[in-house]
């Protein structure tokens, strides 16, 4: 994984000027992005069951530790998280995120264009309350930083419950790209078993550099956090 460890050297040596503003709309209820106590460094496990047979869901900051910085893992058509290999880590970061998003079909569109872009995938479904809350957040994130974030929902409901989704205009009319994938594939990877989730991937090596829950109370996504860390993408570019 040699080019990884490169990536992370590099990665790092630009995001550290903005880790602390980035960090401050992170912290004001809750940890960093680089809080010790929560990074994990474990290989993502999906939920176990207690006695009392409630969920367990994993903590945090697995994928978007940016110590870690984790590429998103290659998926099969059965939605297997596939071995690494010399050949894999030749892949671009747009092939790789390609390779991880399983959909039956794009409800509204066609495969959006993912190179040189970062990627916003939320996780959702047409019958979660949360998730319908999200929706004005995907369509406003769509619409402002249209050319630099590509904005994708994958939801787990099939295409008549999104025909109804109860937004604005109702689902046929949303701008965002919306993937149908009701084996929850892409989901099941990466361990989401609560929804609404979300996670930002950066365009260099399709790594997840955020991930959470849009309105959980203390880590929220902003307009302004998506700002700072597309400025670092940008910065590579020079």
């Amino acid at each position: 994984m040699r080019k990884y460890a490169i990536a992370v050297l590099a990665y790092l040596t630009l995001i550290v000027g903005l880790t602390s503003l980035v960090a401050a709309q992170m912290v004001g209820e809750g940890p960093s992005l680089i809080d010790e106590s929560k990074r994990e460094g474990k290989v993502v496990k999906p939920f176990i069951m207690d006695k009392k047979d409630e969920r367990l869901f994993r903590p945090r900051m697995i994928w978007a530790d940016s110590w870690q910085f984790i590429p998103l893992p290659i998926l099969n058509e059965k939605g297997e998280i596939q071995p690494e290999t010399p050949q894999t880590e030749q892949l671009t970061a747009a092939q790789r995120i390609s390779q991880f998003i399983k959909v039956e079909e794009w409800y509204n569109s066609k495969p959006p264009e993912l190179e040189g872009k970062y990627v916003l995938i939320e996780f959702s479904a047409s019958w979660c309350p949360a998730c319908k809350r999200a929706v004005p957040f995907m369509e406003h994130w769509n619409e402002k930083f249209d050319g630099r974030l590509v904005v994708i929902s994958i939801l787990e409901t099939d295409r008549a419950q999104n025909d109804n989704f109860p937004t604005a205009g109702q689902g046929k009319t949303l701008q965002h790209c919306i993937g149908i994938d009701t084996q929850r594939r892409s989901a099941k990877a990466l361990g989401v078993y609560g929804i609404p989730h979300s996670v930002l991937i950066e365009p260099k090596y399709g790594a997840v550099v955020w991930e959470g829950m849009t309105e959980q109370k203390g880590y929220e996504l902003t307009d302004d956090l998506i700002e700072k860390i597309l400025a670092v993408g940008e910065k590579m570019k020079k």
